[in-house]
């Protein structure tokens, strides 16, 4: 869970963009987040990740999304990748996520991520599975990025 949350984060990434309802969907393969759709550098400093379809992509053409790594940061978003294929090693033809070898699914993804920020101390109240992506985007703004940049990056 803490490479998909921190990859979403990173990436900017809706939930609804590494979920899956069902691994039997027909277009599966086509269409959601498998292992394969993760390429990171030789150096470990680069990880690229090929999102098939997204909300904004009206013409289903995919596009490659570009996180750095941040070394020495325990929450470094190619390092937890690393880790999650070091610990859980599977086909490249597998859903880049799972959940005890079930569905990835959106529901489970919020109800896992509400008991995170209560078990914290932190009312999970206006958390929800866009929050990833907002709070990047906030993040980003935050941090000086003009508005411009920002969309580009989400």
């Amino acid at each position: 869970m803490d490479a998909a949350f921190t990859m979403a984060f990173a990436g900017f990434l809706r939930i609804g963009e590494i979920t899956y309802p069902n691994r039997k969907a027909k277009d599966f393969s086509t269409t959601r987040a498998l292992r394969s759709d993760v390429r990171i550098a030789p150096n470990g400093y680069l990880m690229v990740f090929y999102l098939k379809r997204s909300k904004t992509d009206k013409t289903y053409s995919g596009v490659n999304i570009q996180i750095a790594a941040i070394p020495g940061d325990r929450l470094c978003p190619v390092a937890v990748i690393i880790q999650l294929f070091n610990r859980d090693p599977r086909p490249l033809s597998d859903p880049l996520f799972s959940v005890n070898n079930r569905a990835f699914s959106a529901p489970v993804v919020r109800k896992i991520l509400l008991t995170r920020l209560a078990g914290g101390g932190i009312l999970p109240n206006g958390y929800s599975n866009h929050s990833f992506h907002r709070g990047a985007a906030q993040h980003a703004h935050n941090c000086g990025f003009a508005e411009l940049q920002t969309a580009q990056l989400g």
